[in-house]
Order: C-alpha cells, then structure tokens, then sequence
C-alpha cells in the first residue's frame, strides 16, 4: 500500500469515527417511536422548532388554522398572538383527504405532532443550509367535525339569518302601512316609519343648531337633514307655504309644500316633514294625514 492510499483510508476512518459520534451523540436524545403527547403553547414549540431540539415523542398545541393558498395550514394562537407555519401534513392528509373543507379558520383546535428525527448522516451530508434534524408531522386533530356537521350549522345559521330578514321586512311593511284616505297630502314613496316624532316647538330649535357636527346626520353632499313628525294646527295657507303651530299656539312655522292640500284654517292635522340646511334652512312637508 503507498503513502496516497494510506492517507486516504486514514481520512475515511476519521471521517466515519465522527459520524459514528455525531450519530450516537444525536441517539441518546432521540425521540422515541411510541408518541407520548406532551401539551405545550404554540409559542413554545415555535421556539423549539427554532433551536430544531425536541426532547419529547411528540406534542400537542391548541390553536386555530388558517389555510395559504398552496395547500399549507398555518397555526395561531390568539393568547400568545403566535404564528407557526412549517410542519408537514401530507401524510395526515392522505387519510383525511376532505380536511381543507373540514378545517374552520375561527375555530380552535388540538392539534399533535410526533417528531420525527431525519438520518442524522443525510443531515451531516445535506449541503442545503435550511436542512433540519427533526421534523414535525401531524398525527391528529382533536374537535374536526364532519362536513355533514358544518354544513347541517351553515344551513341552520343560513334558515335564521333569512328568518330574521323576513321578519325585519314584514315589520318595516307593517310600519309603512297606511290607507291614503287618512292623509289630505302625500308624496311619492312616503315612508311614514322614516320619520321621529317630535314637538314642533323641539324641532324649531334643533333647526336653530343645524347642521349639527356630527357625520351620521349628514347626507352624501354633506347636507343636514332632519326627517320628524308633529302633531299640529293648520294656522293658514299661503300658496305654497302653510303655516303650521302648535296646539298651545306656543310657535308658529312655515313649511313648504309641493301640491294642494285642501287645508282651512284650524284642522288639527299630523304633519311629515324635512328640515335641511344646505345651506339655507328649509322645512318641507312630505305628508299630513288627520287627526
């Protein structure tokens, strides 16, 4: 044997000598084929899966998922506002192949994990920096319901939420119920429901004050518009304007119709009506019914 040889299987020899110790050394905090679940935050075995150092079979984490676009599932814990997305799921899922469908994303579950160790010489040899020793992969889902089950609670919220609309709109119907006969004016697409009963006197000075500052009483174009009703006396007409007060005569107001009324002077009447300021403050009656 020359001296070239001699070198060569000297470096082999040495070579497998510090596999063999890395190999043992790896051996005897290697994770046991039985899975013994240990329960720990999602926090904590992010933080192990950082240090790629597992001490236990495996893990359990409750936590929800959410589902990325390639297939993968991410776990968070609202607790900890921890996020972990690198697990393997692949083998689970070829025995639970509905599972993208079966998972709900605001629903939390136990989720466990065995993890494996890789060929601890594959990983010496690996030359890919992200190369790992142990994996996790993800043996079972505690609380999975059945499609049959989520599908049977869609249903049932779906039959509530039109339950719930068709009441609101045989309640808004009933509310805008009313025989025109009652009313000696009307507009198009009156909506008696729309409007706040209010004083007349009350409503004069709020419209002293508008437009009031803030945004849920302002319109589109930024105008103030208030939509009331009173109980009033008909003090007069003046082409198109009548002149409304109320039953103590303690304030008289003008307002703007936009078609004949047929009302005399005296009528206690129930009159709709807008007041706006844009800017210049107006009060138009939508309706007046008798009373």
């Amino acid at each position: 044997m020359n001296m070239k040889k001699l070198l060569s299987a000297f470096a082999l020899l040495v070579s497998g000598a510090v596999l063999f110790a890395f190999f043992g050394c790896a051996s005897t905090e290697s994770v046991s084929d039985v899975a013994a679940y240990e329960e720990v935050t999602l926090q904590k075995l992010s933080e192990m899966y950082g240090y790629d150092n597992f001490k236990a079979a495996g893990y359990v984490i409750r936590a929800t998922a959410q589902k990325d676009f390639d297939g993968r599932y991410y776990l968070h814990d609202e607790k900890t506002d921890t996020d972990f997305k690198t697990f393997y799921a692949d083998e689970f899922s070829a025995t639970c192949p509905d599972l993208r469908e079966r998972i709900e994303e605001n629903r939390e579950y136990a989720f466990y994990f065995t993890a494996k160790r890789n060929n601890a010489i594959a990983y010496l040899l690996n030359s890919n920096p992200d190369s790992r020793l142990y994996e996790l992969h993800l043996a079972k889902i505690d609380g999975l319901r059945t499609l049959e089950e989520i599908n049977a609670e869609k249903q049932a919220k779906e039959d509530a939420e039109n339950q719930k609309r068709l009441a609101a709109q045989k309640a808004d119907e009933e509310a805008n119920r009313y025989d025109s006969k009652d009313f000696y004016f009307l507009t198009k697409n009156f909506r008696p429901a729309d409007y706040t009963e209010k004083d007349l006197f009350d409503a004069v000075s709020i419209a002293d004050d508008m437009p009031r500052k803030s945004p849920n009483e302002l319109d589109f174009f930024g105008f103030s518009t208030k939509p009331y009703f009173s109980d009033v006396v008909c003090a007069g007409q003046n082409g198109k304007y009548i002149d409304f007060k109320t039953d103590d005569n303690a304030i008289h107001q003008m307002m703007k119709i936009s078609g004949r009324s047929g009302l005399k002077g005296g009528e206690k009447v129930r009159v709709y009506y807008l007041i706006t300021k844009e800017p210049l403050l107006e009060w138009n009656v939508r309706a007046i019914k008798r009373r």
